[in-house]
């Protein structure tokens, strides 16, 4: 009878149970040396730029798609992401409206992208603070889409590693982390 009485015994009861996610496996060692190899490694710049492709706003540039033509021949400037279907590409944990769309349609994305063009242009390191995980995300989705390499700081970021990911920023373009976590 108590069983009859829980919500648990209805049909028409559906339960939702989260899927899993674990992070990458990774080495931890001492040595500089074998760190630095193991990341050179795992950024792998070929790779990256055969699955991504050139950035968005250099494929018009002739110079630039003919240099990528002869580094990595009969791969479309936009890279294999671009040539593959869509129901090959892993779909986002959030809907994320079209990148173009989401960055033009946000006047402040829109100002963040062309001070962000700018600063990169001349050479300089930003760091942006957010309130909430979920900006991340979608910040991460236009970083993914602009095709910066970035850093993501947040409160799933072990204590021991945020020492050593602070100075890895120091080797990178932009860093994203939650203003709660800033120090």
């Amino acid at each position: 009878m108590a069983w009859n009485s829980t919500p648990l015994s209805r049909r028409q009861m559906q339960i939702y149970v989260e899927h899993a996610a674990a992070p990458p496996i990774t080495m931890e060692c001492r040595s500089l040396t074998f760190m630095e190899r193991e990341a050179r490694q795992r950024d792998a710049p070929l790779e990256h730029l055969a699955i991504y492709g050139l950035p968005p706003w250099t494929r018009e540039n002739m110079q630039q798609v003919s240099r990528f033509s002869q580094i990595l021949p009969s791969i479309p400037p936009g890279g294999l992401v671009s040539s593959s279907p869509s129901v090959q590409l892993p779909a986002a944990q959030m809907h994320v409206p079209e990148p173009k769309r989401l960055i033009f349609d946000s006047g402040k994305l829109a100002m963040l992208d062309s001070l962000l063009m700018d600063l990169r242009s001349k050479g300089h390191r930003c760091l942006i603070y957010f309130q909430m995980t979920r900006m991340i995300d979608l910040m991460e989705e236009y970083m993914v889409f602009r095709q910066y390499k970035y850093l993501r700081l947040d409160g799933d970021t072990r204590l021991e590693d945020r020492r050593d990911m602070v100075m890895d920023w120091q080797q990178r373009y932009v860093m994203t982390a939650p203003c709660f976590h800033a120090g």
